[in-house]
């Protein structure tokens, strides 16, 4: 299991998240809401079996991403009708 901090930064409104990795959730929230003064909705702290495939899905808009993640953070935004992930080696930086 690889640590991965998931930070939920812009484009969130009310939605709920879900985290899953080869099909077993590791984390959920409701109502994540992007703070617009930060640029951060939420953060989620989660153990990734190696190799995993990990899904954000976001049920409240129908939109998902899959990634392979080998970096130990990962940065998730909605954009426009898509869901977007952007992992890092460097911790993201917020207002």
């Amino acid at each position: 299991m690889a640590p991965l901090q998931i930070d939920f930064e812009d484009g969130f409104d009310g939605d709920t998240v879900v985290v899953s990795a080869d099909g077993r959730e590791l984390w959920r929230q409701d109502d994540v809401t992007t703070n617009l003064s930060a640029s951060i909705a939420a953060v989620a702290k989660v153990d990734v079996p190696e190799g995993a495939r990990l899904e954000v899905h976001v049920p409240t808009r129908d939109l998902s991403a899959a990634s392979s993640v080998d970096a130990p953070y990962l940065e998730v935004e909605v954009s426009g009708d898509r869901l977007v992930l952007r992992p890092s080696h460097d911790l993201p930086l917020h207002l």
